[in-house]
């Protein structure tokens, strides 16, 4: 614990020993109930500034316990702990309370788009679908949060309705913005529509280019049947500026333009010292699967033993692996793979 963190504590604590007095103590201090419950609320938020989600938790189920909490300070306090409790993971322990918020503060957004931020953990669909409908309706000029439930509407397969929620987003942030752009796509490639996922995609990238908006343009290029275009954008990255999904887009890419390129480049690497490889047995996998396409067979066997290395046990890996014995005329040792296969998957066909 870092020594601000433990200085903030400490304040925290000697303030809380006055935020909430015991029975009687306000008067004889002269202090009112209000002015004890806003100092209670300040201790809590600091200790939430500092990251101490029990003790802020703790702090706030002890201003709570005074009944004589005015109603605009409650749902606050109540706020704080359900939300110090979700960072602990005490699901519902902070049900408990983000509900007692809502209840004690129904008017505020805010509270219906917490309590359905748990309620999507807590895989309560049709509750979290209607709080962040009621938080849509409370704080209709919000973006933010329109963006957010349309996430949310993906994750539970509801394209449409997530269409739907995104229009409206549109109308208040403008059509270019990026948070707009980047569900709408999602939403797309989601629901299986690629094609109709690459104009927001296109102009994302062309408004904030990132290696992560170019690897999502390439995979929907690619799955929208454009490889080369695919290529284009993430084959001068090779080697230098991809991560594991992004070699894997370009490899199968190369597959479907029948271009064994960087799957031979990657199968010779494995000689270089100092080179930094993939720790994805999938890239290896599908530089394989390049090279088994375009007759690289022995390319293709490097690669398919370095991803069994990665992963023994993958029956498919050694599966490919048996083909391309067999093509370089080593049926032998085809055989003995062969029985590996079947003692990882004894029902596998053999066809």
């Amino acid at each position: 614990m870092s020594a601000n963190i433990r200085f903030l504590l400490a304040v925290a604590a000697l303030l809380g020993a006055a935020a909430v007095p015991s029975a009687g103590a306000g008067a004889l201090r002269g202090t009112p109930p209000r002015a004890a419950h806003q100092r209670g609320l300040a201790v809590v938020d600091s200790l939430t500034a500092a990251g101490a989600w029990e003790a802020a938790a703790a702090r706030a189920a002890a201003v709570l316990a005074d009944d004589g909490v005015d109603e605009d300070l409650r749902w606050l306090l109540h706020q704080r702990a359900g939300l110090a409790l979700q960072r602990l993971g005490r699901l519902d322990e902070a049900l408990v309370h983000l509900e007692q918020a809502v209840l004690w503060g129904p008017s505020e957004a805010i509270n219906h788009r917490n309590l359905a931020t748990l309620l999507v953990a807590l895989d309560r669909r049709g509750r979290a679908t209607a709080e962040y409908g009621l938080a849509c309706d409370l704080d209709p000029s919000n973006c933010d949060v329109r963006v957010e439930f349309a996430h949310v509407q993906v994750d539970f397969g509801q394209y449409r309705d997530a269409l739907a929620t995104l229009a409206a987003a549109e109308a208040l942030c403008g059509p270019d913005d990026p948070r707009l752009l980047r569900a709408r796509s999602r939403c797309r490639l989601a629901s299986g529509d690629p094609a109709a996922a690459l104009p927001d995609l296109e102009r994302l990238h062309e408004l904030a280019p990132t290696p992560e908006s170019g690897q999502q343009l390439a995979l929907a290029r690619l799955r929208a049947g454009r490889p080369e275009a695919a290529r284009l954008l993430l084959a001068p990255r090779w080697r230098g500026g991809l991560d594991d999904q992004g070699l894997r887009i370009l490899l199968e890419a190369d597959a479907a333009v029948g271009d064994p390129e960087h799957a031979v480049s990657l199968a010779l690497a494995l000689g270089a010292g100092g080179v930094q490889l993939p720790h994805d047995p999938l890239v290896w996998s599908q530089a394989a699967l390049v090279c088994l396409g375009t007759g690289r067979d022995s390319e293709g066997l490097i690669l398919i033993d370095r991803a069994i290395a990665l992963a023994p046990d993958d029956p498919d890996l050694r599966q490919n692996r048996v083909i391309l014995l067999n093509r370089l005329g080593r049926a032998e040792e085809a055989a003995q793979e062969w029985a590996r296969v079947l003692a990882l998957d004894p029902g596998r066909d053999p066809d």
